[in-house]
């Protein structure tokens, strides 16, 4: 007796409560009190992966790997080139410098007369002087020719005289010139790290003396440096060197000269000593000559 009155209490309040909800639902307030409420729940879910916590847990999923990526290409937060290799140190242009050997030399007005005419290039019934080096394998053969440090390439093209031609900008306003190229790997505005391949060795008209090789060379502001004093530097470290005393005086002795040369074609001097020495046996001549009237007329008058 008591289940049966348990039972219909329950079924009672089932009834009650069944009732209440569908007088809550009736009401015209009440969907759209459930539809705020699911916005607050997505909303609020929303903003909580979007803080750093929520940052942390999305980066250890992997969902910012490609915006990372994108960043990164887009150059967002990283050095630019002519900083990027501030660090770095000069290289000799190729992939082992034990398979090559250095046939160019700088011209270095301070070295030895010897030295200075073995750093000399014969093109075109005339020599030059070497800006660079010439660098050749010990076989005799093509090499693979690569960039000395990171840096941008400013030039990238064939000159009928040079063969290919490549130019890297550098940090420190250091500049990179290699030539003799067979060919190139690398076009203009390419941006090379250091020991990337741009070219191979080759031929060129203007030193055809030297064979397969590759010449190379090291500017600053436009100012050649040796490259045999440079490699293995750092690249921010380099400097120019100062001029000698030597070709200080020399540079002085030859404005001198212009100056004297300038001078004398300024008030040049005609007939010099030649032209006195003239006047003075015309002077004699005519003196002569009036001694020899009067001693006639003496005659005469004798």
């Amino acid at each position: 007796m008591k289940d049966e009155e348990k039972q219909q209490s329950a079924t009672r309040e089932e009834k009650g409560a069944g009732n209440a909800l569908r007088k809550w639902t009736r009401k015209g307030w009440f969907w759209p009190a459930v539809y705020l409420s699911a916005c607050a729940v997505l909303l609020g879910a929303y903003f909580l992966i979007q803080s750093p916590a929520g940052t942390d847990q999305a980066e250890e999923n992997g969902s910012f790997g490609d915006e990372q990526e994108w960043n990164n290409e887009s150059g967002e937060g990283e050095d630019s080139v002519p900083t990027a290799g501030e660090g770095e140190t000069l290289q000799m242009p190729v992939m082992d410098e034990e398979s090559v050997d250095i046939i160019g030399y700088y011209y270095d007005h301070d070295a030895a007369a010897e030295e200075q005419q073995d750093a000399l290039v014969y093109y075109n019934n005339m020599y030059y002087q070497n800006k660079g080096i010439d660098i050749a394998a010990n076989d005799g053969e093509s090499f693979e020719v690569t960039a000395a440090a990171t840096g941008e390439v400013v030039k990238a093209e064939k000159d009928d005289v040079l063969g290919h031609v490549v130019d890297i900008k550098h940090a420190n306003d250091i500049v990179t010139s290699y030539n003799s190229l067979e060919d190139l790997q690398v076009e203009e505005g390419d941006t090379v790290t250091q020991g990337s391949v741009i070219g191979s060795a080759g031929r060129n008209v203007y030193n055809s003396d030297a064979g397969v090789h590759a010449h190379f060379e090291v500017r600053m502001n436009g100012e050649p440096l040796n490259p045999s004093d440079v490699f293995h530097q750092k690249v921010k470290d380099i400097k120019q060197p100062e001029e000698s005393e030597d070709n200080k005086e020399a540079d002085t002795q030859e404005e001198t000269s212009q100056e004297d040369e300038s001078s004398l074609d300024e008030f040049p001097i005609i007939g010099g000593d030649d032209e006195e020495e003239s006047d003075t046996e015309e002077d004699a001549d005519n003196s002569d000559a009036s001694n020899e009237e009067d001693t006639n007329e003496d005659n005469e008058e004798e």
